[in-house]
């Protein structure tokens, strides 16, 4: 894990993000079902924080030796991963710069679209945010079988909400009024907080969608069928993802694997860190069409969509 300069948008300036690996979103990984996978991740980042800290949640204060923990602290889990309690990235099995820790993962389950990300306790939010997490695959021969899409035609797509400064650097609130206009009182000491936190929000909607790590992009295909692996990346928005020409949307696998059908939709849900295996096909388009991937969800919590009824 390290800090760097990335440019997010050709409009913007260089942008000081994390990554695994040096890479914002993080390396994908791929693994083998059944085959176990040792990984090593390096707290290599600074001691000071990208982003505001607020002194008063559960996990930024010691109380036991009554004095703050770290600003920065990490620990990664695997998202949707069958493994160990020792291995798992408990939030309190946090880890400071200058530190490694090795994770076992067992890859016990079939085929499925996984993601890591840093589950530091009462970081977590700030450190996704600031660019740490990736995809993680496990193949297997029943995927194998289904002759999908491959290589060129296998498209990861992490999407994530993000708002910036003039400077190019990430904007996130740095007090609660923020939110909802509450002007407190606040307490910043953790010993005797206030009831609301001083810096903390209950969620946050960037105004810029970030996919890849790059701000509304785009990306050149040809006349054929791609498998996009979906993932919500947002830490509070709901994504209801549909295509602009009113395409078909084939999804063929959820967070744990293959689906025992392929659902056709014209929009896919998704909530934060849930993913989807999907299939679209270009091959009947004319040569220069262009066809945009649209979220349709509200800058706000997800309410539902219209007409949706409780099965």
């Amino acid at each position: 894990m390290t800090q760097f300069q990335t440019r997010m948008h050709t409009a913007l300036p260089l942008t000081t993000v994390w990554g695994y690996n040096g890479s914002y979103p993080g390396v994908t990984i791929e693994a083998q079902s059944g085959v176990a996978t040792r990984v090593r991740f390096t707290n290599a980042l600074p001691t000071k924080h990208l982003l505001p800290i607020d002194p008063t949640i559960d996990g930024a204060f010691n109380y036991m030796l009554n004095t703050p923990n770290p600003d920065v602290r990490t620990i990664t889990h695997l998202h949707g991963g069958h493994t160990r309690p020792e291995h798992d990235g408990y939030p309190e099995h946090w880890y400071v710069p200058g530190s490694s820790r090795d994770h076992v993962y067992d890859n016990t389950q079939p085929a499925s679209t996984l993601w890591y990300h840093d589950h530091a306790m009462g970081a977590t939010r700030l450190n996704v945010y600031a660019g740490l997490a990736g995809f993680y695959f496990i193949r297997d021969k029943v995927e194998t079988a289904l002759n999908l899409p491959r290589g060129t035609f296998e498209v990861p797509l992490c999407i994530q909400d993000r708002c910036f400064n003039a400077d190019g650097s990430l904007f996130y609130p740095t007090s609660r009024e923020y939110f909802d206009g509450y002007t407190g009182p606040y307490s910043t000491d953790p010993v005797t907080p206030s009831d609301v936190p001083p810096v903390w929000n209950p969620e946050f909607f960037g105004n810029a969608m970030v996919v890849n790590g790059k701000v509304w992009p785009f990306h050149n295909v040809f006349k054929a069928q791609y498998r996009f692996r979906l993932l919500n990346g947002c830490c509070a928005r709901t994504l209801i993802l549909m295509l602009s020409n009113g395409g078909v949307i084939h999804q063929i696998g959820s967070d744990s694997g293959f689906l025992p059908a392929v659902n056709k939709a014209p929009h896919i849900i998704l909530a934060p860190g849930e993913r989807a295996d999907v299939i679209i096909d270009f091959s009947a388009l004319p040569v220069g069409t262009k066809v945009q991937l649209l979220n349709m969800g509200p800058d706000a919590p997800f309410g539902g969509v219209a007409g949706m009824t409780a099965a």
